[in-house]
């Protein structure tokens, strides 16, 4: 259901029309001390003395709580980057496949321990312990 079924745009106007577009202003308040933020978070200082050293120098007041998201929201980005496989070069020759692996463990006896059981079970008797210390 289109609201203006007679006008046709084509990708290339488009385009142009967008990149004409003045850019838009910041919308939070914190935008502006962005940099000094993140200085002060690499130097170790909580959100909390950040905050205070706004309320301060800078003359405003904000929450922790808004620092944290602030900085939250900026940080999601980043993430994306943080876990990277390694270049193949870099994986070590020597180890062997993972397929072997887990054939040698598979092929691996394995051991179990009879369960010993600490009580003794009779029907129409009540549940009594066993006299082996839990061999039977």
């Amino acid at each position: 259901m289109d609201s203006h079924p007679d006008i046709t745009c084509e990708p290339t106007s488009l385009l142009l029309e967008l990149a004409s577009l003045p850019p838009k202003p910041p919308r939070s308040k914190l935008e502006p001390y962005r940099e000094l933020i993140r200085e002060l978070r690499r130097k170790g200082r909580t959100y909390r003395e950040v905050a205070r050293l706004f309320e301060e120098r800078v003359g405003f007041h904000v929450a922790p709580s808004t620092l944290h998201s602030f900085v939250k929201v900026r940080a999601r980005h980043r993430k994306q980057v943080q876990f990277e496989l390694p270049p193949v070069d870099v994986v070590r020759e020597s180890a062997p496949p993972s397929t072997s692996r887990v054939a040698a463990f598979k092929a691996k006896p394995t051991v179990q321990e009879e369960k010993r059981s600490r009580f003794v079970f009779r029907e129409n008797e009540p549940l009594t312990l066993s006299s082996q210390g839990g061999a039977q």
